[in-house]
């Protein structure tokens, strides 16, 4: 699934099904994302082979978008009042 959003991202509602809902797969590939993040920014070894899985994470990462990279509405005036949490008892 991750492979073909990555790959495919026009048919990404083509992998929801019953079972795995939109937010499933949007979870996912953000969660695929941070793990390419990680090996991407890890530290450098001195073995071939880590060092073409970093290139490989970093070319991914670049190669698409990320989800979580989206404009949200601005916030209602209610949202950005400070939050009083406090609780007020009656007495007796």
């Amino acid at each position: 699934m991750v492979a073909t959003a990555h790959q495919r991202p026009e048919l990404r509602h083509t992998l929801v099904t019953d079972l795995v809902g939109p937010g499933d797969l949007d979870r996912v590939l953000i969660e695929w994302r941070s793990l390419l993040r990680r090996v991407a920014h890890a530290p450098p070894l001195e073995w071939p082979r880590w060092t073409a899985f970093q290139e490989r994470a970093r070319d991914m990462l670049q190669e698409t978008e990320s989800p979580t990279l989206t404009d949200l509405p601005p916030l209602e005036y209610v949202q950005q009042r400070r939050v009083d949490h406090q609780l007020l008892l009656r007495r007796h």
